[in-house]
């Protein structure tokens, strides 16, 4: 049976989609999961020793409370803090490898994303940072914690009731074929590589919903 999934896209920071299923008019959003680029990274890249894509210093945080950087490219909260607030899960949003995460974060949703990367596997290779297939096997891992803290159904049943927000496509478009040659070497135009980044997101997504 295919889960339903509460799905929010922001892709190339213009375009916003919401899919739902149209048989459940009335649902609750269990928790918040989180993937891509550091529109949404809430920290993840702190983790990563091999990058120099980094916010973990003035005056990123400037903003936030304690007013310290967090990893969030940003001066306070970003949207997906916001998302989660709004919904009442929580005032934030963890990154996943934060080593010190409780249960009960886990049990309302994490953050995968990681900050310069794509859709396009190649912008997270030049930026050394969490492809979008390495942040699916973060979730695969977690929803293994989840099954081991809430137990087979209810853990599925989390993961079904789970609003999940992919923003990525940024790099893809600025810096990976407009910086980088080897894209527009690939790719006759900028339409032909939207359409290949559109074929990696559904991708991606197909990924997503064989874990649970």
């Amino acid at each position: 049976m295919t889960p339903t999934i509460h799905l929010l896209i922001l892709m190339h920071v213009c375009t916003i989609v919401v899919a739902m299923s149209n048989t459940h008019p009335t649902y609750t959003i269990s928790s918040i999961l989180v993937f891509g680029d550091s529109t949404v990274d809430t920290g993840n890249n702190n983790y990563i020793e091999w990058t120099l894509v980094k916010a973990n210093y003035l005056p990123y945080g400037k903003d936030f409370p304690g007013h310290l950087p967090t990893g969030r490219f940003s001066n306070g909260k970003l949207v997906v803090d916001f998302l989660a607030s709004i919904l009442n899960l929580k005032d934030s949003v963890p990154p996943y490898l934060n080593p010190n995460l409780s249960d009960k974060e886990l049990l309302t949703g994490v953050c995968f994303a990681s900050g310069g990367s794509g859709i396009d596997d190649l912008t997270a290779t030049s930026a050394n940072v969490i492809s979008m297939p390495h942040q699916i096997e973060y979730f695969k891992t977690y929803a293994e914690k989840l099954r081991l803290i809430a137990g087979k159904n209810k853990s599925t049943q989390i993961l079904e009731d789970a609003l999940v927000v992919i923003s990525v496509g940024a790099n893809d478009i600025i810096f990976n074929f407009y910086d980088l040659p080897t894209r527009r070497m690939m790719f006759i135009n900028i339409n032909t590589y939207q359409d290949y980044l559109l074929d990696r997101l559904q991708i991606f997504i197909k990924r997503f919903c064989t874990v649970f």
